[in-house]
């Protein structure tokens, strides 16, 4: 069943219910008619006029469609009308009569199974001029039987052809059903092929419709992310190339005689800077690879005293621009996490600071109202951030009025995100924050 199409497995599944009520309707239908004609004798019905008696045959009885036969009994035995023994066997009506005769209801159905003239009937008892007298209904067994075939032939007949119908409209319910389905395979196949221009438009607000709506946000999240891709590749492309052109350009000139820079030491000191900033740019690379990768993995978690961290990272850092003014404020805090990883972030963001202040730098650590969050701050002095880019701030090689961030910003956002803590830059009066949010352990 597994190698079977959703199709077929639900056209066999509604015409496996259609072939189960066609055999329940076969098994059932022989019962409902027996009662049919047991409540059918059963039932009182008014008898036919006295004129009728006086013939020599019995007078039909058309109940429901049926033909019945019906004669009186007197209590000395005598029928009425009265060629009744003609028609009937004399151990029948002798049976009759003893039944007749012992019986204490109203009303009681009998049945002769076993003679040559197999009949049902009913005898009803009432009284007249203080005697009783005895109505007897009968049908015999053969014609309620040629009745029953008939009637089960027939049933048989419009039940047949209505499983055959069935089956076609099974088919077409099945198909109706599984056709968003089958658009969807074929559209989760071009996007597997990297063709994910084109929209998924599948109508419904039901549970297919549901999970054709995730597909179309999954398209959408691809679109996205290949744009992204695409414009980080380009911007890898000019990050890289830029040095490379330097460092190649100032080479040649070295090696032709020429120094751009007026001297030699001053010509290899550009190619030594732009070497350095290509060997960053390539470590920030490789780097958010590695992220990338880490964040599928369960992280490294060791409690960490983020206070003692900080102030490692800036005794390292601040001699960058010694000429800044730097300002500490760091409470004790305990995190959990990779050291390693949350030294990067921290690096990462001072040295954005650093690079863009004016003059003055502070650093602050502290603990929320709720002692359950590490906030860090770092501020510094420079110019604010065009509000046209805050959305973007995080993305790579974002552009400002002073030139590139760089993937400094982008590594940090990505750490945060990976401990489930929240990173924010704003604009203040006087410069520019940057406010991170992390899990706290325990307070030392």
């Amino acid at each position: 069943m597994k190698n079977i199409s959703l199709t077929v497995k639900i056209w066999m599944a509604l015409s496996l219910v259609s072939l189960l009520l066609y055999l329940v309707v076969i098994f059932i239908m022989p019962y409902l008619i027996r009662h049919f004609f047991t409540s059918t004798l059963m039932e009182p019905h008014t008898p036919p006029p006295p004129k009728n008696f006086s013939k020599q045959n019995i007078p039909p009885l058309n109940i429901r469609g049926l033909n019945f036969r019906e004669f009186i009994l007197l209590e000395d035995g005598t029928e009425i009308p009265s060629n009744v023994k003609d028609l009937y066997p004399k151990s029948l009506l002798r049976q009759i009569q003893q039944n007749a005769l012992s019986q204490k209801a109203d009303q009681q159905y009998y049945e002769n199974m076993h003679s040559t003239y197999p009949i049902r009937y009913v005898i009803r008892k009432d009284t007249a001029y203080g005697h009783y007298l005895y109505r007897v209904t009968l049908l015999r067994i053969s014609e309620e039987d040629k009745l029953v075939k008939t009637f089960l032939f027939n049933i048989m007949l419009i039940a047949g052809i209505a499983l055959v119908m069935s089956l076609f409209a099974s088919l077409f319910i099945a198909r109706y059903l599984t056709r968003p389905l089958v658009q969807m395979k074929q559209h989760v196949k071009r996007i597997a092929n990297r063709n994910w221009h084109e929209p998924l438009n599948i109508k419904q607000s039901d549970e297919i419709g549901q999970l054709a709506s995730s597909i179309e946000t999954m398209r959408q999240q691809l679109v996205k992310q290949d744009e992204a891709q695409q414009s980080m590749l380009q911007n890898i492309s000019h990050e890289l190339k830029t040095p490379v052109m330097v460092i190649r350009s100032y080479a040649q000139a070295i090696q032709d005689g020429v120094y751009p820079k007026g001297d030699l030491p001053g010509s290899i000191q550009v190619i030594d800077e732009e070497g350095a900033r290509l060997e960053k740019l390539i470590k920030q690379l490789l780097y958010l690879t590695r992220l990338d990768y880490l964040a599928a993995q369960s992280p490294v978690q060791t409690k960490i005293q983020l206070d003692k961290l900080v102030e490692k990272i800036f005794e390292r850092l601040y001699l960058q621009r010694p000429e800044l003014t730097y300002k500490l404020d760091l409470q004790a805090a305990i995190i959990e996490g990779d050291e390693e990883i949350l030294r990067v972030m921290v690096e990462n963001l001072l040295e954005n600071h650093i690079n863009h202040a004016v003059s003055c730098i502070k650093i602050s650590l502290g603990i929320d109202s709720d002692k359950t969050e590490a906030v860090l701050n770092f501020w510094n002095d420079g110019s604010n951030i065009e509000p046209n880019i805050f959305s973007q701030i995080f993305q790579p090689f974002q552009k400002g009025h002073e030139g590139k961030y760089g993937l400094g910003l982008t590594i940090a956002h990505r750490i945060v995100k990976m401990y489930r803590g929240q990173i924010t830059l704003q604009n203040e009066q006087n410069g520019v924050s940057t406010i991170v949010r992390l899990s706290l352990t325990t307070r030392a």
